[in-house]
C-alpha cells in the first residue's frame, strides 16, 4: 500500500519554485534582448511602461512554466534558440 505522496506525477512546491525560476530566467534572457537593443540606440525612448510590461512578461513567462511544466519550458527554449545570433 503505497501513499499518496509518492506518485510521480504529483508536483511538489519544490519542483513548481524550479520551474516558476527556470520559467523567470528564460522570460528575463527574452525579454533583455529587445529591451537592450532599444536602450543602447534610443534611449529616451525608453519609458517605465516598458519596464513594467518586461516585469509583467517574465513573470507571465514564470508562473506558466509552473502550471504547464516542462511543455512551456521546452516551448520558452525553443523560441529562445530560433532567435538570430551573432
Amino acid at each position: 500500500m503505497q501513499s499518496e505522496h509518492n506518485e510521480p506525477n504529483h508536483q511538489t512546491w519544490r519542483s513548481r519554485t524550479t520551474q516558476f525560476l527556470l520559467g523567470s530566467l528564460l522570460g528575463s534572457f527574452l525579454i533583455l534582448v529587445p529591451l537592450s537593443y532599444f536602450m543602447y540606440f534610443t534611449p529616451e525612448a525608453v519609458h517605465l511602461v516598458h519596464y513594467m510590461g518586461s516585469a509583467t512578461f517574465v513573470l507571465l513567462c514564470g508562473t506558466l512554466s509552473a502550471v504547464f511544466g516542462d511543455r512551456f519550458l521546452k516551448l520558452l527554449s525553443a523560441l529562445f534558440e530560433s532567435m538570430p545570433g551573432s
